[in-house]
């Protein structure tokens, strides 16, 4: 035995012939004094165990435990990730019943069920109402990320056939602009004959309502935003264009990471959670695709959905005969 008793040495195995099999070993893995596995190594001819044999067999034993160490950690990091997506599931569920109470009071108190107000009242209630509104957003946008993540999201697709380029005019058409953005034009650019795709309408329209947001939010008033889809190749293409300030190269790769925020003077009291073009970029990847950021300083910015005329996205398309096929 080695030093330690860390490995353990017995001149054959159990029912193999001695000129088949001379030397064996096993090298227990033990954590916190508790064994939680045995790495076995046989020597297919007679070997002499030497120091370097020894040496060797003593680094597997170092490589091992590391490797033990590893798999705990993996296995505290997923235990982290559930509990992580436990506690957004709960949080996002228990705040909206006071954010929807909330806003129904303050509703009706600017209605004036509750009575008249003075112009400064008027203008705290507004501010409640703004408040109350980032607050639901924020919710949203936490859970959304937690479910709709690639890696680590719970949310399970419900793909049906549809018609994104009238998505997208309903959304435009029903697009709230914010008070300070009066003036701002919304406009649509669809290309002809459109095909209908077999997507998750709900994960789609959620990932280009954020791409319209962010358009509006960083796009002054008076100027315009344009929302489109074309099919570019064997893309389906959704994109969404704004006159705002641009972003410099060195921000386009990190732009859809998640809480990534162009720290650019100019967006210094633009609020946001960074969340919005990370759901974009998981709903692309989700559906198979990727998601896309065009821009140039003081010329304004393009972000784009990418979703493959393929597989599961064409309507038709059976996956349990695909899967058939792919076995065979």
């Amino acid at each position: 035995a080695i030093e330690g008793a860390s490995i353990i040495l017995r001149p054959s195995a159990p029912g193999i012939a001695p000129d088949e099999l001379t030397n064996w070993a096993l090298i227990p893995l033990v954590k916190k004094e508790e064994l939680i596995a045995v790495v076995g190594i046989i020597f297919p001819q007679s070997q002499t165990l030497d120091d370097d044999i020894l040496d060797a067999l003593e680094l597997y034993v170092g490589a091992g435990r590391l490797l033990a160490s590893y798999a705990d950690k993996f296995a505290q990091y997923e235990r982290l990730i559930q509990n992580q997506s436990q506690f957004v599931r709960v949080v996002s569920h228990d705040v909206r019943a006071p954010l929807t109470s909330m806003l129904g009071f303050a509703s009706m108190l600017e209605s004036g069920a509750a009575g008249p107000l003075n112009e400064r009242q008027t203008y705290f209630l507004e501010k409640v109402l703004s408040g109350i509104t980032q607050i639901e957003a924020l919710v949203e946008n936490i859970q959304d990320a937690g479910r709709f993540d690639p890696d680590n999201g719970f949310y399970e697709l419900h793909r049906e056939p549809t018609d994104i380029g009238q998505m997208i005019k309903l959304m435009i058409q029903n697009y709230l602009l914010p008070p300070d953005k009066q003036s701002l034009e919304l406009n649509v650019d669809l290309a002809d004959d459109l095909p209908i795709l077999n997507i998750d309408a709900n994960m789609v329209e959620r990932a280009i309502t954020n791409l319209v947001d962010n358009a509006v939010k960083y796009t002054p008033d008076g100027s315009q935003v344009i929302a489109g889809a074309k099919v570019d190749g064997k893309d389906f293409v959704i994109w969404v264009q704004d006159n705002g300030n641009g972003i410099g190269p060195e921000h386009l790769d990190k732009l859809f990471d998640r809480h990534y925020r162009a720290r650019l003077k100019e967006h210094a009291r633009i609020k946001g959670s960074g969340l919005g073009l990370f759901i974009v970029r998981s709903v692309a990847i989700q559906h198979g695709g990727r998601a896309k950021a065009e821009s140039a300083e003081g010329q304004g910015s393009t972000f784009s959905i990418h979703l493959p005329l393929s597989g599961a996205n064409l309507v038709g398309y059976d996956e349990a005969a695909q899967s058939m096929l792919d076995d065979a």
